[in-house]
């Protein structure tokens, strides 16, 4: 190919993917509009339908946006894990009888070099080495950070667009590029999840919170993407060209399925999400946390939660988080969830001629008139804080009225299983928990019966679907219970 020919060709090339980058920005602002369209009090029917509209716009920046074949941020394999290593250990970090490990069914864990007994130090990482909102001063970003107020307002969000800065920069390597190198190649979030897989999900409260989620980064990727185009400043320099929505959904599914937060460098009373690397390779399971931020050192410490032997995955605890928080922030679920639960909202309307009197007697006891509650597994499904929510939101005007002007301390027999009240208000009580969990259950998508066919996304949505089927036929049991005991008393 002659010179000449070579230098068209690539002038066309440049024409193409100018002409790209003016329909992106027509679609952005589409899509700055669509996530903007919410009402006060959306249904899931309207979330969902503007998430359709989202998905649309989306799907033709994507396609636009490949045009531009950026190479993924993440380099994950067994050379790139050893230079992660010897990078933490250069500076400053410890491993103790761990090391990172490929396993069939995580991916990416920690293993026992050699047994390991509970409260074993395993593993050191000081603040240095550290990700967090802290870096950003000394970073490209700092200028469009000082000058943004969702930079500055969002500390998450700023911290996603740290992510990628340092990844992208060119003027030099970035000093955490042997761990930004090491970072899952994809996750899966429900950012990933397309619209038959996020389907799956309809009828459990990870559902609207997947749709709120994906509304979110959508909005925040839109407003980020004009931006950097009409910014001059050194992070704008590096993403104007290289910002895309791919890389912004894997920087905010970085960020949230591996942030912990430590103590504010400059305000110990404060904290601060940070990433840390070494850290970050564990998995999780049921048990109690065992990591600690040691301020005298400025380090973060791992203690072993229990005994493992040599060649054994170790985990720790990721936090005491139903499986619906798992399943959204960290993109996984987990069947043996101890502290899994279900959520189901309740509120008392304003129009309701008995708002104030139901509101006052709510806020005796610490509870709004607008609240959700967790319904759980074991043999008390029902909590009392729910309890007494439900009784006060059936209440008529005299049982008000007397409750009311009862001191303080005697409406916390409201939350007790066996207070002693009205037969016909009890009856009440656990006719309408009745109804509504029978509701709640109606809502939920027919799980499929044939998983094998499902994707991956949509098999993790079956199973957080049966989870929650379960705990809510277990709390549907124990009311069908009380019920009978109470109509036996009537």
């Amino acid at each position: 190919m002659s010179t000449s020919h070579k230098k068209n060709s690539s002038k066309m090339q440049s024409i193409k993917l100018n002409d790209c980058k003016v329909v992106i920005l027509k679609l952005v602002d589409e899509l700055l509009d669509a996530t903007s369209m919410m009402s006060n009090s959306p249904s899931i029917k309207e979330q969902w339908s503007i998430h359709l509209v989202i998905v649309s716009l989306l799907s033709k920046i994507n396609q636009l946006e490949a045009e531009f074949k950026l190479k993924p941020l993440s380099q994950r394999n067994g050379q790139s894990i050893e230079k992660l290593c010897k990078w933490a250990l250069k500076n400053g970090a410890i491993l103790n009888g761990v090391e990172i490990h490929q396993f069939e069914n995580y991916a990416y864990g920690m293993k026992a070099s050699k047994n390991i007994t509970v409260g074993d130090k395993l593993v050191t990482v000081p603040r240095s080495l550290m990700m967090t909102e802290e870096n950003i001063p000394l970073s490209p970003l700092w200028k469009l950070h000082s000058q943004d107020m969702m930079l500055r307002n969002m500390p998450n969000v700023a911290l996603a667009i740290f992510i990628l800065v340092e990844s992208l920069r060119k003027d030099k390597k970035s000093f955490w590029h042997p761990y930004l190198t090491t970072l899952p190649l994809t996750y899966s979030t429900p950012v990933y999840f397309d619209v038959t897989d996020l389907e799956a999900l309809k009828g459990s409260p990870a559902f609207e919170a997947a749709l709120k989620l994906n509304r979110n980064i959508a909005r925040q990727y839109a407003y980020f993407k004009k931006l950097f185009q009409l910014s001059s400043d050194p992070a704008s320099v590096i993403l104007k060209d290289t910002f895309t929505y791919e890389y912004y959904r894997w920087a905010v599914s970085t960020l949230m399925s591996r942030q912990n937060t430590i103590p504010s460098s400059n305000n110990p009373s404060e904290t601060v999400s940070a990433l840390i690397p070494l850290w970050d390779m564990f998995n999780h399971h049921s048990g109690q946390l065992s990591t600690d931020f040691v301020k005298s050192d400025n380090v973060c410490v791992c203690y072993a939660d229990g005994d493992y032997t040599t060649n054994e995955q170790v985990y720790i605890f990721y936090g005491m988080r139903t499986n619906a928080d798992f399943l959204v922030h960290n993109g996984f679920v987990y069947p043996d969830n101890e502290h899994d639960a279900v959520k189901i909202r309740l509120g008392v309307s304003r129009s309701d001629p008995m708002y104030s009197q139901r509101h006052r007697l709510l806020q005796t006891l610490s509870l709004p008139a607008l609240a959700e509650f967790h319904l759980t597994l074991g043999s008390f499904p029902i909590d009392g804080k729910l309890l007494a929510f439900v009784r006060i939101f059936n209440m008529d005007q005299k049982t008000l009225d007397d409750w009311i002007q009862m001191e303080g301390k005697h409406c916390l027999n409201l939350m007790q299983l066996d207070a002693m009240l009205d037969p016909v208000l009890e009856t009440k009580c656990w006719e309408f928990l009745l109804i509504r969990i029978k509701l709640l259950i109606k809502q939920y998508s027919v799980p499929s019966e044939n998983t094998d066919k499902l994707s991956n996304f949509q098999q993790l949505a079956h199973t957080q679907i049966q989870l929650e089927l379960n705990i809510l036929n277990n709390a549907l049991k124990y009311i069908e219970q009380h019920l009978s005991i109470v109509l036996k008393s009537n």
